[in-house]
């Protein structure tokens, strides 16, 4: 892992996402190395490097957060384009520097990740108002998920986080996705998933489908194979298909009595 430090010159940008008024990603990079994840494409990165194998520690960003949280309202996502919690957060502890800025301010906090590393910073999350976190669990196939997030944590410890954090009464949802043709998208596949969430005490689950981003398709090519890759290609890109898997997560979120939405809306 090449990891390098830099400094950035704004530390809260606009959001265009549902429900998220600004945007913060202390890490550039990702150790998770997700072979669906679509964020080299938003980073506009060139593909020189391997997607996993650099990540950019933002290291100014808490002394920027000082000063900027004075003029800014709203919800923080925090990890829109990459994980808040990846592993190098473990020793850096960016994340926590940020949150410990957002303690104080008009800012609430809303945080996407893959790690039950989130649990560590319940203490400050508790003296927030109304945070929410939001776990990714694309299968509870801890085998099929480690060869898709190969530097993520299990999704039996993911599920294990939603429950400390929704114990501790911090709102959780789960982000089920995506949903790829052949892989995740089997009815029983997707109960499990949602069975775990209601476990964990989630009141939400968010879905998503396989996004077909350049850098996506070519790391998944390479690991599916050109023949199922292209199948599971052209089905994520079936209103057929997309209609059928949301028909499916719609009623089995209702029978477990928990909201279904749907990302990207």
């Amino acid at each position: 892992m090449r990891v390098t430090e830099s400094k950035a010159s704004i530390a809260l940008s606009p959001s265009r996402l549902p429900g998220l008024d600004w945007a913060l990603n202390p890490y550039r990079g990702c150790g998770h190395a997700c072979v669906y994840c679509y964020s080299p494409d938003v980073l506009r990165l060139d593909g020189k490097e391997p997607w996993g194998s650099f990540v950019d520690v933002r290291r100014n960003l808490p002394v920027l957060l000082a000063r900027e949280k004075k003029n800014r309202v709203g919800v923080v996502g925090i990890g829109t384009v990459t994980d808040p919690y990846q592993p190098l957060e473990e020793k850096a502890m960016l994340t926590r520097y940020c949150l410990e800025q957002l303690v104080v301010g008009d800012c609430t906090v809303c945080i996407q990740t893959k790690s039950d590393l989130v649990v560590r910073d319940i203490d400050i999350l508790r003296k927030m108002k109304e945070p929410e976190v939001g776990l990714t669990v694309t299968t509870m196939d801890a085998e099929l998920a480690g060869r898709l997030e190969p530097g993520a944590p299990p999704p039996a410890r993911r599920i294990a986080a939603l429950g400390k954090l929704s114990d501790a009464g911090i709102s959780t949802w789960l982000f089920l996705g995506p949903v790829i043709p052949g892989l995740n998208d089997g009815t029983g596949q997707l109960a499990e998933v949602i069975e775990a969430a209601k476990a964990g005490g989630c009141r939400k689950v968010i879905y998503d489908r396989l996004r077909l981003k350049p850098t996506v398709v070519e790391r998944m090519r390479k690991w599916m194979g050109h023949a199922e890759s292209d199948r599971a290609f052209g089905l994520a890109g079936d209103s057929v298909w997309q209609a059928r898997v949301s028909a499916e997560i719609e009623k089995l979120c209702n029978d477990a009595g928990i909201v279904a939405e749907k990302s990207f809306r």
